[in-house]
């Protein structure tokens, strides 16, 4: 009898425990998800802005052109060499400019972490540029006065208008999405230089009405080429895109820029005319920062 009991209560049992057992907690694990890949090979276009600056002189030659054929005897010929010597100056001057514009290249990851290829960017600058003053100061006796002299200033400035670069580039990949490169190559530019001078000749003892104020100014533009060399950063924060900063050093060469000084006795009789030909080299650094769009 108690076997049949026995037997009747654990059937009886059967169905709670099943009951029991599908509501006992159940545990679940989460795949983890896959780290996202980056791909560095491929072409890119992108935007950048910064600033060009840097330190540079301007050296200017006073070269005699012409005196009076009439003012021989009366001094014209010292006239000439002294006003020479006066425009003759080395000046020394700073400054910067805004820089922006846009760049594409391509980029080929060669192992793990070796990135390399190349990028040509075209920009435009802004601003004032380099300038510079500098005393013209000269001392001569055409008739015998120890004292005659000329004095003045002349203002130089230079600026680049647009500014190029075709360069190649080396990286290592630091991680997966930081890459430090070096860069260089060819680099070209806009080259713009502004000269002005405003001399007075003083005669002691006597008034200066005698001979005007000798004033110029000239400028010259051209397209200079020449080398670019420097290193960045880039750091990918998207599958596409990447934001990057880049200094660059630049050496564009130097460009002259004439200005033709005459001096005028009475008003209107030229006693005197001289060169001033001012040279200077575009060179000089670019700190900038740039966004890119990855097509890979």
């Amino acid at each position: 009898m108690d076997k049949r009991l026995l037997a009747l209560a654990a059937i009886a049992a059967m169905p709670v425990s099943a009951v029991a057992a599908d509501m006992a907690p159940k545990m679940y694990t989460k795949a983890l998800t896959p780290a996202p890949v980056v791909f560095w090979t491929g072409f890119y276009g992108g935007v950048n802005a910064g600033g060009a600056f840097g330190d540079g002189s301007f050296d200017t030659t006073g070269i005699p052109v012409s005196s009076n054929p009439a003012g021989v005897n009366q001094g014209a010929p010292a006239t000439l060499n002294a006003l020479a010597v006066a425009v003759t100056s080395h000046a020394s001057g700073s400054g910067s400019q805004f820089i922006g514009g846009a760049q594409f290249g391509y980029n080929f990851k060669s192992t793990s972490a070796l990135v390399w290829g190349f990028e040509a960017d075209i920009q435009g600058l802004g601003g004032s540029g380099r300038t510079a003053n500098a005393p013209t100061v000269s001392s001569f006796a055409p008739f015998g006065f120890p004292n005659n002299s000329y004095g003045g200033t002349a203002s130089f400035t230079e600026r680049l208008d647009y500014f190029g670069t075709v360069r190649g580039r080396v990286g290592y990949l630091a991680a997966p999405s930081l890459l430090a490169y070096a860069t260089g190559g060819l680099a070209y530019g806009g080259a713009h230089l502004n000269s002005s001078y405003s001399i007075q000749e003083t005669f002691p003892g006597f008034t200066t009405a005698i001979v005007s104020p000798i004033s110029g100014a000239g400028s010259a533009s051209k397209t200079v080429a020449g080398w670019t060399a420097g290193f960045g950063l880039e750091w990918m924060f998207g599958p596409k895109w990447s934001a990057k900063f880049e200094y660059l050093y630049y050496d564009l060469g130097s460009v002259q820029a004439s200005v033709p000084l005459t001096q005028v006795v009475f008003v209107t009789t030229p006693w005197a005319t001289v060169q001033a030909q001012t040279s200077t080299r575009f060179d000089g650094s670019i700190v900038r920062v740039g966004v890119n769009y990855h097509l890979n």
